[in-house]
């Protein structure tokens, strides 16, 4: 007889395709005729965008479920389960003793996998619904692109990285990661663009599904994009921005995070690439080594982008033996890039170095992929100088 488990992680075997397209094992069955473990089962599901398949025991309705709860109530093992199972029991303060050996005791009889007991294990039974029909996979390519210095462009990286990775096909989404950077989608044309921004996700709370993070983000081109606004910035610092970036790691092919120069070290750890981008110039350098060290501390695999500028004519090795991070890519400055942005137009075509440089990178990333024959079209960009001003400043 297996032994049940108490709140423990079980990551779930991926769905089958002809399973995931048909829709079927994508629901969650209740099998009790306790309205009050029905309600408080109801709750934490909706709060996820799950909906509840309640059933009785005897009249079924579990046999294709992806998980299925089972009520402190039933007294005999429903028959035709292959799903993974919960027994599901109320904390009585009183007796929370008994409850606990009451519960396992059920969980024992009945074959369940695991236990939960209400309200302590909310949060887990949220996780497990959440990975019973969103099964967990393989993390996305997570790649932070860091200034070694004001106006270094790496924001301008990041978004051509992004518009890059989803010409490709990959499903891609660019996440703003500077919070008083004043907004990522000013530089795409997208503040106008409806969708949930930072401060939104930053109210919420509990958990949250990859599907709901993919159906509530602004589109640019087909990319999502998480982006800060004008607003007063919100608190995303620890739980926050962990629990949106590992949805958006569930839910897409590439993440690239746009990063300050203070990111924190929990959010560089969360990349699986690390690019510093610098200006070769000698005090950007020895502002970009500064940051480097913060980097190396907490992450293995940190690179380094130049962006040569002819005026200054030093070179790109140069700079990387001085900032002490390995040559990743080099890039010409472009004049007139900043002004293009400002005034709304679109990111460079394949005939600028920043977008040479973005291409090259994703298909050092991503080794394997076709890329469609498609030309890389400007990115819709939004309104003029004027307007983009003042929207941004209201």
């Amino acid at each position: 007889m297996r032994s049940p488990s108490v709140h423990r992680w079980e990551r779930a075997v991926p769905l089958a395709p002809d399973v995931a397209q048909s829709g079927r094992m994508s629901r969650i069955a209740l099998l009790t005729q306790l309205p009050s473990l029905v309600d408080q089962c109801a709750a934490l599901a909706d709060g996820i965008g799950i909906t509840l398949a309640v059933a009785s025991p005897m009249t079924g309705g579990w046999q294709d479920a992806a998980l299925v709860l089972l009520g402190e109530d039933v007294s005999d093992p429903p028959g035709g389960i292959s799903a993974p199972t919960v027994l599901i029991a109320v904390e009585d303060p009183s007796t929370a003793s008994r409850t606990s050996a009451d519960a396992f005791g059920a969980a024992a009889r009945l074959g369940a996998d695991h236990v939960a007991i209400l309200p302590a294990a909310a949060e887990w039974l949220v996780q497990r619904m959440i990975s019973a029909v969103e099964p967990p996979v393989a993390p996305a390519t997570t790649v932070g692109i860091v200034p070694g210095c004001g106006g270094a462009g790496a924001t301008m990286l990041a978004a051509a990285l992004a518009v890059e990775g989803q010409r490709t096909g990959l499903r891609t989404v660019l996440v703003d990661g500077d919070p008083l950077g004043g907004g990522i989608d000013l530089v795409l044309g997208a503040e106008t663009t409806e969708g949930l921004r930072w401060p939104a996700l930053a109210a919420s709370k509990g958990s949250l599904r990859p599907s709901t993070l993919v159906d509530a983000l602004p589109r640019v081109a087909g990319m999502a994009v998480l982006s800060w606004d004008r607003t007063d910035a919100a608190d995303t610092s620890g739980h926050v921005f962990d629990t949106v970036l590992g949805a958006a790691q569930q839910a897409f092919d590439f993440v690239v995070v746009d990063l300050p120069r203070h990111a924190a070290g929990g959010v560089v750890r969360a990349c699986h690439h690390v690019q510093l981008v610098v200006p070769a110039r000698v005090r950007a350098a020895v502002g970009a080594a500064q940051v480097a060290g913060r980097l190396r501390a907490g992450h293995h695999r940190v690179g380094l982008i130049v962006r040569e500028d002819e005026r200054s004519g030093i070179p790109a090795q140069q700079v990387a033996d001085a900032v002490g991070l390995p040559l990743t890519a080099r890039m010409r400055a472009e004049r007139g890039l900043a002004t293009r942005i400002d005034r709304g137009e679109s990111l460079p075509t394949r005939r600028s170095s920043l977008t040479a440089t973005a291409a090259a990178l994703v298909e050092e990333w991503f080794p394997a992929r076709e890329v469609p024959e498609t030309g890389r079209e400007p990115v819709p960009m939004g309104a003029g100088l004027a307007e983009r001003m003042a929207a941004g400043l209201r």
